[in-house]
């Protein structure tokens, strides 16, 4: 199972935001370029994630983004589901889409237990863990690229 490019430069984009001053903006474009981001995805990743309301907006000069809650506060399923739309491993497990072999399927089971290793997974983290695991990572020279 891969996640898309909108959800590691969405990980990114949080990250970047929690690493900020709390009284202070980042500009998209500032990301953009220091990430060798699109501003144009950007701004669709921005838009995937308001409805979790954890981005604060200012507009005009001097504006920019910041989160709106706590790095503490931000779970990750939530994160992930807004930036996939999807995260069941298979399309049987989609919500709203019903499986025609559900009766009969053999690996039904093993599907639905994956899945929910990945959700219960994700939605154990937030991104203040996140972010602890990468200060703990780089310390040790074990830094991950996301």
């Amino acid at each position: 199972m891969r996640f898309s490019t909108r959800t590691r430069y969405g990980l990114r984009f949080l990250l970047r935001l929690a690493a900020q001053p709390r009284d202070s903006l980042l500009q998209l474009g500032q990301v953009a370029r220091e990430e060798n981001i699109s501003s144009g995805y950007l701004e669709q990743i921005v838009r995937a994630l308001k409805p979790l309301h954890i981005l604060r907006a200012v507009r005009g000069s001097g504006g920019g983004y910041a989160l709106a809650k706590a790095p503490s506060e931000i779970n990750m399923e939530d994160v992930f589901l807004h930036l996939e739309g999807e995260i069941a491993p298979v399309r049987c497990l989609t919500k709203g889409r019903p499986c025609q072999r559900e009766g009969q399927c053999s690996t039904r089971g093993f599907w639905k237990e994956l899945d929910s290793h990945i959700r219960g997974f994700l939605h154990q983290r937030t991104l203040q863990e996140i972010i602890e695991s990468e200060k703990r990572s780089a310390s040790g020279g074990n830094h991950v690229e996301l």
